[in-house]
């Protein structure tokens, strides 16, 4: 029996391949399918599904997706479907914007145009949500199994806590249709259930139905993908340990890209880590896969990853991949510290400077090394994530929370995981307590208007996808603006969920105008000048980092980016996606190159390019990160 087969033998019909992003998660959900699809009957169908923005899957299996269903011609029964939200949010409104729009009419005292404005801006239409609703729609046409290919760690862990904050959204609707059921039957002493109710019912259904689904081991399981290397099996066993909180602990870990049995011995970080993933996961199975020389491609590729897979017992694990680091010899550490910021000065770092890329490329260890030779300069520095998977600390080495908190080792540089959703929770929450406060105050009675306190305290349940990180980032500016730091250096999520963040403050801005429209439409009922205060705080600070954003002086980003086909792909999409957002790049890194310098990327107009060597292990640690960025070097365009 192979290791792909033995590996699907112990999973159920409903697969969530989860990781890292860059681990291999799409190579292992390709795999998984395809042998499931020629194991199956003739009549039972496979569905690959993802969800991750950064849209690899179509690259991966060699064949153009789309966010339908399409069968693959080399592989009988597979279909394979790329998640697209924007076309998912407009087949949900095509269904249901009348009833919506009924809902708002009921429960608000907007007019119709104001109601429609709000839904086509605020309803469900992230990422995270619209790949909730497609699971769902794909579990009814009864799929024999069912892989998804999922988002890296902290957007899948929203997905996967999302059906709480949908619950609060389908709550808000119900508290505006209550108020319709409270009048209807006070008219006519009864009350009979319209298109409003059971589209209430039928989402609260789907919801129940996908969180049975989770629950039941005999019908979901997760395989957690993960490589040997220090970072990334670190973040794993934190990943690992959320999800077994969540009721979902892997069913299997796969430990990708092994080197081959002649291959040096992983560093101890390196293997502690991994271990640390066996512990978190001490009931799952292992599997193992041996680097291939290149990363696999179309189907024959997967194909031949998937013949890799071996099932292997604990014990002792060897470094990931083979590559050859270039030696650093003590005498010629001291004139790299030195040659540290000539180097750089190509490299032009804004105030504002995010570090882009797809998952697994080295944003976050590209970020901190950015920031000490900032610091290094003499620039007070905060380099700091908003990634919901933020691993700042273990590339520093040193504890960094939600806080702002001193480097050590680096005279004026500051760290910090910046939370979001924490952070936009206590927004929430004090725009809900000056509209409680508002209402008791007043002593407004009636049912009329405590329906009307429960719509109004729920509202920013409405709130568009991404807010909570454009949030953040808004205050980020402010710290700029205050000169409190001269540089901002930001991790940000990887590369799908960044470009709807650059793309959102408009959309945002439009959002907190309809809001406070609604806020005025209810000054009948009660005034709400200190809730208002708290939208209008927030547009003037959406306002100035949309401001901020489009200054090319004084915000840009920096790819970073590998010299592999996938990768180079999706970056030279990221690079020109950015541009017509109106957002400068400064630059692209190419981090751990190996061979040949890489060649520049296939744009009109290239930005400057970079390089970084592969440095086995990978640099952690203030003095590491201040040695390895001293060894970059700028590429000339054509230098290849």
């Amino acid at each position: 029996m192979s290791g792909l087969d033995a590996l699907l033998d112990i999973l159920p019909p409903r697969v969530l391949v989860c990781g890292k992003g860059g681990v291999g998660k799409t190579t292992c959900a390709a795999a998984l399918a395809a042998r499931a699809a020629e194991r199956g009957a003739a009549t039972e169908r496979t569905l690959l599904l993802s969800t991750d923005p950064a849209r690899s899957l179509g690259d991966a299996v060699g064949v153009a997706l789309s966010g339908s269903p399409a069968s693959l011609t080399d592989a009988p029964r597979l279909f394979a479907m790329q998640l697209d939200p924007a076309a998912a949010h407009a087949r949900f409104l095509a269904r249901w914007r009348g009833v919506l729009l009924a809902l708002f009419d009921r429960g608000t005292y907007l007019s119709g145009e104001e109601s429609a404005g709000l839904i086509d801006a605020a309803l469900p239409g992230m990422d995270e949500t619209m790949a909730l609703l497609t699971i769902l729609d794909v579990e009814d046409e009864k799929w024999a199994r069912l892989v998804v290919d999922t988002a890296p760690t902290g957007h899948t862990l929203r997905l996967l806590e999302l059906p709480a904050s949908f619950a609060a959204l389908l709550a808000l609707l119900d508290a505006m249709q209550e108020k319709h059921r409270f009048m209807v039957h006070a008219l006519t002493h009864r009350y009979r259930a319209d298109d409003v109710d059971r589209f209430l019912e039928s989402m609260r259904e789907r919801l129940a139905r996908f969180r049975a689904v989770l629950a039941d081991p005999d019908r979901c399981a997760v395989v957690l993908v993960v490589r040997a290397e220090a970072l990334v099996a670190e973040e794993s066993a934190r990943y690992a340990a959320r999800l077994a909180g969540m009721g979902l602990a892997p069913r299997a870990v796969v430990v990708n890209a092994l080197p081959t049995s002649d291959a040096r011995e992983l560093d101890h970080e390196g293997a502690a880590a991994l271990r640390a993933v066996e512990a978190a996961v001490s009931e799952a199975a292992r599997f193992d896969v041996e680097w291939l020389g290149r990363l696999p491609t179309g189907l024959a590729g997967v194909r031949r990853w998937g013949g890799a897979l071996r099932p292997t017992g604990r014990g002792a694990v060897r470094a990931s991949p083979p590559l050859e680091a270039e030696p650093v010899r003590k005498a010629e550490r001291g004139a790299r510290r030195r040659a540290a910021l000539p180097l750089l000065a190509p490299l032009t770092l804004a105030p504002l400077t995010i570090v882009a890329g797809k998952g697994g490329v080295g944003k976050t260890t590209v970020a901190c090394a950015l920031a000490i030779a900032a610091a290094d300069r003499g620039e007070r520095t905060l380099v700091v994530s908003t990634d919901p998977a933020p691993s700042i600390s273990d590339a520093l080495r040193q504890t960094v929370g939600d806080a702002v908190t001193a480097v050590q080792g680096v005279e004026g540089l500051w760290a910090q995981q910046l939370d979001a959703s924490a952070a936009f929770a206590r927004f929430r929450e004090r725009y809900r307590e000056r509209v409680d406060h508002l209402f008791d105050s007043l002593l407004v009675g009636g049912l009329d208007a405590a329906h009307d306190r429960a719509v109004l305290r729920d509202l920013l349940a409405l709130a568009p996808p991404g807010m909570d990180e454009l949030h953040a980032l808004a205050v980020l500016g402010e710290l700029l603006a205050e000169e409190r730091f001269t540089k901002v250096i930001v991790d940000p999520a990887p590369t799908g969920h960044l470009l709807r963040l650059l793309a959102l403050p408009e959309q945002a801005l439009a959002w907190t105008h309809r809001l406070l429209r609604l806020l005025l439409d209810y000054r009948a009922v009660v005034p709400l000048g200190e809730a208002a205060e708290e939208l209008l705080a927030f547009a003037r600070r959406t306002r100035a980092l949309d401001a901020l954003l489009r200054d090319g002086e004084h915000a840009a980003v920096l790819v970073v980016a590998l010299d592999e086909p996938l990768v180079r792909d999706e970056s030279a999409r990221l690079v020109e996606s950015i541009g017509s957002l109106g957002v400068a790049v400064t630059g692209v890194l190419w981090n751990r190159t190996g061979g040949a310098h890489p060649a520049p990327l296939p744009l009109e107009r290239a930005p400057a390019q970079f390089e970084s060597r592969v440095t086995v292990p990978a640099p952690r640690g203030v003095d590491a990160l201040r040695e390895w960025s001293a060894a970059w070097r700028s590429i000339q365009i054509g230098e290849h």
